[in-house]
């Protein structure tokens, strides 16, 4: 039986892997992210061809502002040479297959939303660290849309205790200290400080390595061989856990996900929820706002590959819909 090809881009490596209908992953590989379109389709191309035998279609993940209907991409993210490029229709016309494409962050998402740690959650998010920080926001096995943040179940309000109380809303500090909240994380955003790839990359600096190695960084962390590397270490997590807090103040969050892969190092997860619980104590006006858990990924770093094909059987479901119905319609419509 066929499988799918299903491709994960990333700022720094694609990685791909034929993937069945148990959600199976084999054949696994990676290739360095090209650094200009010609290399990048290049690259696919030779994907395709060397499996071509053994597949019935492709699923992408990649980042930027994607139509996950369409496949096309409206903005490549940190890979700007995807920009204004309509990626599905790309690789139908060169592979005579069916494609999918999805954002990266919702591909994590999906998958830890229909198999993993988000499962039968209400409203769950994934934080994905990679070369930059991706989100994604899933509600009972499906990624959220726009239309869904209205549900008083998910949207926070300010009379409640995932917000400011009604009290609060008029008391200065606590106006202060949300918009200093708001403020930082904006910043982390703008700065790339939650970027995986440039802790590890900064730290094997520090720690005069020849090349980036994450393994190395996190053994010298578990050794604590240098005590400037472990304050570098918990300001990085420190960082992720006000994201994590800034997403508090919108939604309604249940439990939330860190992946990439990064989040195998349980020494991260355990550091990000020691921050996040620290700042919560540490800032009274904050205290409204509900602890949640705080875990790894399920799948890790091979999240985004599963949830590209979660999302592939998506579409081909809404297409089958769509041909059986007389008028062409197919039901609900596909997640954006």
């Amino acid at each position: 039986m066929k499988r799918i090809l299903t491709i994960d881009i990333g700022g720094s490596f694609i990685k791909y892997a034929l993937i069945n209908d148990k959600a199976k992953l084999t054949q696994a590989g990676r290739c360095p992210t090209p650094d200009s379109m010609d290399g990048f389709l290049a690259t696919l191309e030779h994907l395709i061809l060397e499996h071509q035998q053994q597949i019935a279609g492709l699923c992408i993940a990649c980042p930027g502002q994607i139509n996950a209907r369409t496949g096309f991409i409206y903005k490549g993210g940190l890979i700007p040479y995807l920009k204004s490029f309509p990626l599905k229709q790309f690789l139908i016309d060169q592979a005579h297959l069916p494609v999918s494409v999805i954002n990266d962050a919702n591909a994590a998402g999906l998958a830890e939303a229909r198999y993993g740690q988000l499962k039968h959650c209400k409203c769950g998010a994934a934080l994905v660290l990679g070369t930059g920080v991706g989100l994604a926001l899933v509600s009972n096995g499906e990624l959220l849309s726009p239309k869904n943040f209205e549900l008083d179940d998910i949207a926070a309000k300010a009379d409640n205790k995932q917000q400011l109380s009604l009290k609060d809303k008029f008391n200065p500090e606590a106006i202060s200290s949300l918009f200093s909240l708001h403020l930082k994380g904006l910043e982390s955003l703008w700065d790339n400080k939650g970027s995986a790839v440039q802790f590890i990359r900064e730290s094997s600096q520090f720690l005069g390595l020849s090349a980036e190695d994450g393994q190395a960084v996190f053994q010298a962390l578990t050794d604590r061989q240098d005590k400037e590397l472990t304050k570098r270490f918990e300001d990085y997590c420190r960082e992720i856990a006000y994201l994590i807090l800034n997403l508090q103040t919108v939604f309604h969050l249940d439990r939330l996900t860190i992946g990439g892969g990064i989040s195998s190092q349980s020494l991260l997860i355990e550091e990000v929820s020691h921050q996040y619980h620290q700042l919560l104590a540490e800032e009274t006006s904050w205290s409204s706002l509900a602890s949640i858990p705080i875990k790894a990924c399920h799948y890790h770093n091979d999240a985004n590959l599963i949830g590209a094909y979660c999302h592939f059987k998506n579409q081909m479901a809404e297409e089958r819909r769509a041909k059986s119905h007389p008028f062409g319609f197919g039901g609900k419509e596909p997640l954006q």
